[in-house]
């Protein structure tokens, strides 16, 4: 079951709303208490989301980078988690935040090779369940 964004998209716009109990603005935390997923042990890797059949993800969706267990990575090959808008010629657009970045934005996660960093490639992308 995928999750989807439990609040309008123009409620996560803004400084620092989404902060964990450290008061870091985190992918995943943003992902979390927007969505109501689950802590990451219990994500598990759905379908990846470039070149998904159309209409397949709805927009809001959940999605993050996944070992090649199915799980939320864990090793320093890097890890995301963003909420899916759409898919465009370019790559994938999302919301979603980091630390250095401090509030949630609307980006591009670029159409690249796959040796780049798995969070810097859309097709490392995949629907978290």
């Amino acid at each position: 079951m995928p999750y989807l964004l439990q609040i309008a998209e123009s409620d996560s716009f803004g400084p620092a709303k989404f902060v964990n109990k450290t008061g870091h603005t985190e992918c995943v935390e943003y992902v979390r208490q927007a969505t109501g997923a689950p802590s990451t042990p219990e994500w598990r890797q759905g379908i990846q989301v470039v070149n998904a059949p159309a209409g397949s993800i709805r927009r809001g969706t959940a999605i993050a980078t996944f070992d090649e267990h199915g799980h939320y990575p864990r090793d320093g090959r890097g890890r995301h988690a963003a909420i899916f808008l759409e898919e465009n010629a370019l790559g994938l657009v999302v919301l979603d935040q980091w630390n250095s970045q401090g509030e949630v934005k609307r980006r591009t996660i670029y159409l690249k090779r796959p040796d780049y960093p798995r969070v810097d490639c859309a097709r490392q992308y995949f629907v978290i369940e």
